[in-house]
């Protein structure tokens, strides 16, 4: 196992594996192995059409996550990032920024949710991790129903949620998390009657565990059986 780095150091605790990691030299640093790689390598895009460095031209029905939904290298989207970057990169949340404060009257107009608030986060496990927290705070309860064959992340709570066993670290597994079938309306309602839930957490469609599309009514009840069990 070769150790990699982050921005908060973190130590091998195994005396063995440090000793195996220091006996080989290793010449340069390697990306860390998530996903089995396609041996693709695009180099440029525009709109749904991506080449790779063959000039092969695909049709991209996949948009990285659907991060690039709105197209590749759209001119508004172009024009509007280079004028920023140009004027201001980055900065933190601990200042003002009127373009968060703007998304926020836009988004809240659009979604008719105008009297939430607007968590801006980096990726949708943190989106997903922040949502229970969230839940757990308000509920006091620490348990989550999640689905079997779902995906929501590989951070901690989200990938405890997460019905893949091969990417759970023992450090995940102190999650309190029920899994049930699919569709289970029947098995849904009576975890929700313990009153020892915080969330439930469900896809619209299942993806990674395979296309599974729920039954209408799978999307609309849950929603009436957190409102009757709801207990702050």
């Amino acid at each position: 196992m070769t150790p990699f780095f982050c921005t908060d150091a973190i130590y091998h605790v195994s005396s063995r594996l440090y000793r195996k990691t220091k006996s080989k030299k290793q010449k340069k640093m390697k990306l860390f192995d998530v996903y089995p790689l396609y041996n693709i390598t695009p180099v440029k895009a525009s709109s749904s059409r991506v080449w790779d460095d063959n000039g092969t031209e695909y049709l991209d029905l996949y948009g990285g996550h659907a991060v690039i939904s709105i197209g590749h290298s759209h001119p508004h989207y172009l024009k509007l990032m280079r004028q920023q970057v140009e004027k201001l990169g980055f900065y933190s949340n601990s200042i003002v920024n009127p373009l968060q404060e703007e998304l926020a009257e836009k988004l809240g107009e659009l979604s008719n949710y105008e009297d939430y608030q607007l968590f801006l986060c980096n990726s949708g496990a943190e989106a997903i991790e922040n949502a229970l927290k969230l839940a757990s705070f308000q509920t006091d309860r620490k348990g989550v129903i999640a689905f079997e064959k779902a995906f929501h992340g590989r951070t901690s709570a989200a990938v405890a949620a997460t019905d893949n066993a091969k990417i759970q670290a023992p450090v995940n597994r102190d999650h309190v998390v029920e899994k049930i079938g699919w569709n289970d309306l029947e098995n849904l309602e009576k975890h929700l009657k313990t009153e020892n839930f915080a969330a439930v957490i469900i896809e619209g469609v299942q993806g990674i565990g395979g296309i599974f599309v729920p039954e209408p009514a799978f999307l609309q009840k849950p929603a009436n059986y957190v409102k009757n069990t709801a207990r702050y």
